[in-house]
Order: structure tokens, then sequence, then C-alpha cells
């Protein structure tokens, strides 16, 4: 009995800390708000679901790679890197681009564009490694949330997905039912202007993160 509902507590209990890890303020979040203020509710919830993935792919890498990349320091520091010079870039390419009409859009953005434009953005947080890696330690002290079977690796795995898209859509569904509320805010502003100045904030604070560290 023990084996067929250690999983799903497993799953349970890494979506909760997922859903809670994803409340702050990062690239995915910001960029959730950004499709759904500059185009719609769907792209938003799109960009939510490309944005879960990396999730995936980290906690991934935590179980079955944590060694390899602990060793190999080099790729870790690539890693973290290169969310600077990215996340400046779309903050500098955003702050310059004209606005436009920020009225609801009626046609439907591509999923798959969207979808791809969350994954990338999430994939600039390599700090979800080390995060994963230290929940795997200490859910290691936890007779009930150890985590050793492939069972038990997946709900890890689809926890850490499931738990941060549920905030994402959640972002999404306020940023939407607020839209106008928040438009009025920085009415005083250029939304790109706004939405630009956000991803620079981020890129200063992932560098000063690194920097400190060394």
């Amino acid at each position: 009995m023990v084996e067929f509902y250690k999983p799903v507590l497993i799953f349970v209990v890494t979506a909760v800390i997922s859903f809670v890890g994803s409340i702050q303020l990062g690239p995915v979040n910001l960029t959730v708000i950004q499709s759904v203020l500059r185009r719609n509710l769907q792209a938003g919830l799109w960009v939510a679901v490309g944005g879960s993935l990396p999730e995936m792919l980290y906690a991934g890498v935590a179980i079955w790679a944590g060694m390899w990349l602990k060793t190999h320091q080099t790729v870790w520091l690539i890693l973290e890197w290169s969310a600077v010079p990215v996340l400046l870039g779309i903050g500098l390419v955003t702050f310059f681009t004209p606005g436009s009409s920020m009225t609801l859009s009626k046609i439907n953005n591509p999923s798959s564009a969207s979808m791809a434009k969350g994954f990338l953005v999430g994939m600039l947080n390599p700090q979800l490694f080390p995060y994963w890696l230290v929940m795997l330690l200490q859910f290691s002290n936890y007779d009930l949330l150890r985590v050793q079977t492939i069972t038990e690796q997946m709900a890890f795995v689809a926890g850490t997905a499931v738990g941060a898209l549920f905030l994402l859509i959640g972002v999404a569904i306020l940023s939407f039912r607020f839209r106008e509320r928040l438009m009025e805010q920085i009415s005083r502003w250029s939304i790109n202007r706004f939405l630009g100045v956000l991803f620079v904030l981020l890129a200063v604070g992932q560098f000063l993160k690194i920097w400190i560290k060394s």
C-alpha cells in the first residue's frame, strides 16, 4: 500500500513546493504577464505551459546528472552567465520597441511560438538545478518522500512542472482579469518601457548573484 501512495505523495508535495517557489517574480512570470497585456489570455497560457517545462528538465538533471554537473563547474558557470546577456537583450529590445495598441487581440497567436518563447525564457533559470537538488536531499530525510524508484523519480519530475504550471496559469488569469487596472497603473509609461526595465533589473540581479557567489 505504501508503495502505491508514495509516488502520489511525492508528486503532491513537490507540486506544492514548486507552486510556492514560483511565486517570486522571474523571467517566466514576467513573460506571461507581458503576453497577456500585449496580446491575449491564450498567448499567456501557452507561455505558461512552455515556461513550466524547464522545471522538469532541471529536476531531471538534479536526479540523473547532479554529480556530473557538480564536477563540471565550467558548464554550470556558462549556464549562469548566459542568462545575463539574454535577459539584458530582451529588456533593451522591449524598452526601445515602439509601443502598440493594448486592445485585446482578436487573432490567436500561434500556440507553438508562445510555448517556445516560454520554454526558452524558462531555461534562463539554471538556479532550478541546485534548488531541486536541495529538495531531493531534503526528501531523503523522510522515508515516505525519499526518491528511489523510476516511478518515484517520474512523480518528482512531474510535480515540479505541474506546480509551476498552476502558478503561471494563475498569473495569466489574474493579469487578464485585472488587465485594465494594471494598464491604468502603468499608463504613465509605455508598457514596453515598463516591462523592459523589469527585464533589465532581472539581468542586474542575476549578475550580482553570480558576482557575490564568486
